[in-house]
């Protein structure tokens, strides 16, 4: 006989999203999954931040988590993403020193589309990094830099009160590779 409480299982402590700040973060893990708030599908980086910049509010040494959900944005924020930890797009030395970032993200997208059709099918890296077999490279290990700043406020769907969270906003940065680990 099994009681309806069996098989409960408590909730995982949640990894905090990476706060206002830039940072070097690794990447330590994809993973597809569903967010029943939500109701949607989503994608969860985990990433290690590996060093943060003076006045950073997330500390080095801190596992933390970047979520898209599957809609148009959240889709764009997670192909951002995914170039940038491959190694197409711009450094942010290009992006503070004011580069062309439009051409540069135009090029770094064909390539990087390149790459991943090279392995059967568009997302076939995301694929990969989250576990599902295929011939792509994982982006698990990689380093990426990031500055995250601060979007519009997070509001409660009962009161339309803000919660105090935010949304972030991502600006990714390509680590060249003779500085990612080996």
């Amino acid at each position: 006989m099994r009681s309806k409480y069996g098989g409960i299982q408590c909730a995982d402590t949640r990894d905090p999203m990476l706060d206002v700040g830039a940072y070097r973060v690794r990447v330590v893990s994809c993973a597809e999954g569903y967010n029943p708030g939500k109701r949607r599908d989503s994608y969860k980086v985990t990433l290690f931040v590996v060093d943060a910049a003076e006045g950073s509010k997330t500390p080095k040494g801190t596992t933390a988590t970047m979520i898209a959900f599957m809609s148009a944005a959240g889709l764009a924020e997670l192909k951002r993403f995914a170039m940038h930890a491959a190694g197409f797009g711009a450094t942010l030395e290009q992006r503070m020193n004011g580069a062309a970032i439009k051409s540069i993200l135009l090029d770094a997208e064909r390539q990087y589309d390149a790459l991943d059709e090279s392995y059967g099918y568009q997302g076939a890296i995301l694929e990969a990094s989250a576990g599902m077999p295929n011939k792509a490279p994982s982006l698990q290990g990689r380093l990426v830099d990031v500055i995250v700043t601060q979007g519009k406020p997070v509001m409660n769907p009962q009161t339309n009160q803000p919660t105090g969270d935010f949304y972030r906003v991502y600006a990714w940065g390509v680590v060249p590779e003779s500085e990612q680990p080996k």
